[in-house]
């Protein structure tokens, strides 16, 4: 990647994490629900994905942070307010955290069930293949999704038809408070790809130039009709699997021991010269200013009254 590339992907990493911090904030304050699942320390690997991708290529999204949304520019007044059960929402305030969907962007949401975004990529990528169309379908889930059923019925199906789909595996280590070595036979899930004769991937999601390269590869096979991908991003879950998580089950866990994708990505582009101490200060000034403005927009905003919760059920 070059090197706008590379300072674009730090700028929504930044972006994203600060966000999230201005977002558990105002759950403390009551002024949205705490049901947000932190996504601190993934959004290197996030960002470094999508960038491999297409802005046609629709993505269907783990409940894991703010980054895929950040990344396809969908306004940060708009989540608030969907967040928030306000008008101004790209689902009419009624999306929540977890299910943000921006059609115009290619951000589809998540399954309300675990494992159930993989058979929804599945779907869409049957009807992407049938239209003949260039665009391939983008799904995020995480370890704990990798057990379900739904994945075997997804990556089987997905091989035996070619279909254009990645699935991208984001494995923090943490299924909620199991973790992997106790739910999961194999130490890499992509070695599983093996058992549907299609490629597998390992990949640290702390390396943006390695993460882009594989997305960009397993990208192009999928859009020449060779079919699917398995790739398994490594991530580290810096916080708790949602907003008030004691993380008791990690025991003797100490945050601070944890290293940062985003502080290590920030030296390094420091390092290389793609950004400066003072760009990365003033790029911390614009994005405070940017969140400050989306949050006022966003409190400004009228509540959905009750008596709309049962519109747009049906389409």
């Amino acid at each position: 990647m070059d090197a706008q590339r590379l300072a674009g992907i730090y700028r929504s990493a930044l972006l994203s994490r600060r966000f999230e911090e201005r977002l558990l904030k105002l759950s403390m304050e009551g002024f949205l629900p705490p049901m947000l699942h932190p996504g601190a320390g993934h959004e290197i690997g996030q960002l470094a994905a999508i960038e491999a991708l297409r802005p046609d290529d629709p993505i269907i999204y783990s409940h894991r942070g703010l980054a895929y949304m950040v990344g396809r520019g969908v306004p940060l007044a708009a989540m608030l307010c969907d967040i928030s059960g306000r008008f101004g929402g790209t689902n009419n305030g009624k999306g929540g955290i977890m299910h943000v969907v921006d059609t115009a962007r290619g951000i589809y949401g998540e399954s309300g069930t675990l494992g159930g975004g993989l058979v929804v990529a599945t779907g869409m990528a049957m009807a992407l293949k049938k239209k003949k169309s260039s665009s391939i379908v983008a799904h995020f889930f995480g370890d704990g999704g990798s057990n379900r059923g739904t994945f075997h019925e997804s990556l089987n199906w997905a091989a035996v038809l070619k279909l254009p789909v990645l699935f991208i595996c984001e494995n923090n280590g943490w299924a909620v408070s199991v973790p992997t070595s106790a739910s999961t036979a194999v130490e890499d899930i992509a070695d599983r790809a093996a058992g549907y004769g299609i490629p597998g991937h390992v990949v640290d999601g702390c390396d943006a130039e390695a993460v882009y390269k594989v997305m960009q590869e397993a990208a192009d096979r999928a859009r020449s009709g060779l079919g699917p991908s398995l790739i398994e991003i490594k991530m580290v879950r810096l916080l708790g699997h949602y907003a008030t998580d004691p993380q008791a089950y990690r025991e003797g866990f100490d945050a601070g021991t944890l290293s940062d994708p985003l502080t290590a990505f920030a030296a390094g582009l420091i390092a290389s010269d793609v950004l400066s101490d003072a760009a990365i200060q003033a790029l911390e000034a614009e994005i405070a200013a940017e969140i400050d403005a989306a949050v006022a927009v966003a409190k400004a905003a009228a509540p959905l009254p009750a008596e709309l919760a049962y519109t747009d059920l049906y389409a």
